[in-house]
């Protein structure tokens, strides 16, 4: 288990640190470039951007303390992100990240973090945590990063770690090793499941990309820290009867967390066959061990020994993927396929679906110049193949956009899509058989009048969802219409613009009409030639759910902002969410949240 023996408050006192860097930056920020693009290229050059936010919540309901609020009551983030370029051949980047208090993303939250817990948080990336240098065909990761090799490989969840990857001479070698789920000790006062660390290793070799061939082998292992957390149960069950008969007892049992273990090795390939056309193809197979305690398994000739350990609840099994893609200036399609054994499990993308197989068709086309852009998707899905995880299901794709510039103020975009999925059954209460459809519009206007530049934006929207169950099927489905449009009007003579809009939402359920109401507006001029931007709005609106009284929403907003340098900004803005439940609650009738915010931004 990682532990630096660093207190968050020294993180504190080191985002203090930060945050005098950031005023040291933002003031060689506001000195002039040379704008002389003959002058030879600088030994030593720093660029990027900086941002330090704050914002400030507080609420209060009726009765007090009935409702309890929904952010924290401070949280302050500061990004700095500075590029250190050596003669034009070295470049340094860095890449820091603080959020205060302690936030979760894709683990629990930890009460009070160490250092080390608190930078693997991929909420973070602390000090030199995400520390990328390159130096020509070579570069390096020392932090957080997302290694990207190919498509059954590449990683969804960021790495905190070590990695390189280097591409001389056609060729590419690259490997990362790291952290990418931290330790995290169970707390049922708090409800905070356990979480063992997760350390991944993998790697690519092959070569470069290119426009003809592009080839590699890729490989991933993933292992959890048995060491990790002191304590590993999940839940007690305790000791009770079975169902219809009281004589027979089962004893209390011990649901305990499982240390997984498991890795991957993949072949891909990119063939260019012309300009604007090439095929891609990969192979892939997993060993996934669900359970690290479990017994041992022998298995006579098994390769998998040398790399990995077989036990009972290991298992093996296969994914592909191959697509054939066409791109020119006027029209374009692609066509991919996917399939994913039951067994197959792909480690570096935790949130893939596995034991499926699909294919797209997707065609574009452009017309008159590129006025009128054609996009469209055809695809058949098929989940639950081997039948061991419920019914096979069939899943049916549909989808298209249609975007025609008719004039140069006149815009409107046409999007439609359909998702459907059945199982077997037909007349059976077991039948399993529902299409979503989604279909809108979206029209964009803009008049540029002598005095006021008009900005009209609208969208229009119909999504149905139909269950053909024999039985829940009635209860299930439901219909949604919505309307949403958007005015803003600059005058000219004034440095003044003024902004409306309006929305309409309403779900047709089985229990009844669900309609929500909005309307508002917005008021902004500019003083100093724009230098300084104030802004009011105010929005209202309403909640109604069959004949219950509506509930009320009323919400205002103040901002400010100053643009200090060309490069430097500040922003400010109050917030006041004023809402009045019109049934109220058995704790609250109503609640109200007032949050500042502040933000000071530069780029360099």
């Amino acid at each position: 288990m990682i532990s630096w023996g660093v207190s968050l408050a020294a993180v504190q006192r080191a985002a203090c640190g930060l945050a005098f860097l950031f005023s040291t930056v933002l003031a060689v920020a506001q000195e002039e470039r040379p704008a002389d693009s003959s002058q030879s290229t600088p030994l030593v050059t720093v660029t990027g951007n900086a941002s330090i936010t704050a914002d400030f919540y507080d609420h209060s309901s009726d009765p007090p303390g009935s409702q309890a609020g929904r952010r924290p009551a401070q949280l302050y983030r500061l990004v700095f992100s500075p590029t250190i370029t050596l003669g034009g051949l070295i470049s340094l980047p860095f890449n820091i990240m603080l959020t205060l208090p302690e936030t979760n993303t894709t683990t629990p939250t930890i009460q009070s973090p160490s250092f080390g817990q608190y930078i693997t948080n991929p909420a973070n990336a602390f000090g030199f945590s995400s520390f990328a240098p390159r130096i020509g065909w070579a570069q390096f990761f020392l932090g957080s990063h997302t290694p990207q090799y190919s498509t059954l490989s590449n990683s969804d969840l960021p790495l905190f770690g070590a990695g390189i990857d280097f591409q001389p001479l056609g060729l590419r070698i690259a490997a990362s090793g790291g952290v990418v789920q931290r330790a995290v000790e169970p707390d049922s006062s708090r409800g905070t499941p356990a979480t063992y660390r997760r350390d991944v290793y993998m790697g690519r070799i092959g070569t470069a990309s290119n426009d003809s061939l592009t080839f590699g082998l890729n490989v991933v292992y993933a292992r959890d820290d048995v060491s990790s957390i002191q304590n590993n149960v999940v839940t007690i069950i305790p000791q009770r009867t079975v169902d219809g008969d009281s004589t027979i007892i089962l004893p209390a049992d011990t649901i305990r967390l499982r240390p997984e273990e498991g890795m991957m090795a993949s072949v891909d390939v990119v063939l260019g066959l012309a300009k604007g056309m090439n095929i891609t193809a990969e192979a892939a197979v997993s060993s996934f061990t669900r359970d690290q305690t479990s017994d041992v398994k022998s298995i006579d000739g098994n390769p998998l020994d040398l790399v990995t350990t077989t036990r009972v609840s290991t298992r093996v099994d296969l994914a592909g993927t191959a697509s054939f893609n066409v791109k020119s200036n006027v029209w374009g399609f692609s066509v991919t396929t996917l399939y994913m054994g039951a067994g197959y499990v792909p480690i570096a993308q935790p949130y893939q679906q596995s034991d499926r197989f699909e294919w797209k068709v997707a065609p574009s086309l452009q017309l008159f110049g590129g006025d009128v852009a054609i996009n469209a998707t055809v695809g058949h899905r098929i989940n639950n193949l081997s039948g061991t995880k419920g019914e096979t299901l069939s899943q049916a794709i549909y989808g298209g956009t249609v975007n025609a510039q008719f004039s140069d103020g006149f815009s409107t975009m046409f999007r439609y899509s359909n998702f459907g999925i059945r199982n077997k059954r037909d007349l059976d209460t077991l039948r399993v058989e529902n299409v979503s459809q989604s279909f809108g519009i979206d029209p964009s206007l803009m008049i540029d009048g002598e005095d006021v530049l008009h900005t009209l934006n609208a969208s229009l929207g119909l999504d149905t969802y139909d269950d053909f169950n024999v039985v829940s099927g009635i209860e299930s489905s439901n219909d949604m219409r919505s309307a949403i449009i958007n005015y803003l009007g600059s005058i000219k003579p004034v440095p003044l613009s003024v902004g409306v809009n309006a929305s309409y939402v309403e779900n047709i359920l089985f229990t009844g009409l669900f309609i929500v109401r909005s309307v508002g507006g917005m008021i902004a001029y500019r003083f100093l030639n724009g230098d300084v931007v104030p802004s009011v709005s105010i929005t209202n609106s309403s909640t109604t759910f069959g004949p219950s009284p509506s509930d009320q929403q009323l919400f205002f907003k103040a901002s400010v902002r100053w643009r200090i340098t060309k490069t430097t900004a500040f922003l400010a803005s109050y917030g006041n969410n004023n809402y009045t439940y019109g049934n109220p609650s058995s704790r609250s009738t109503a609640f109200t949240e007032r949050m500042i915010q502040l933000a000071l931004s530069t780029s360099f």
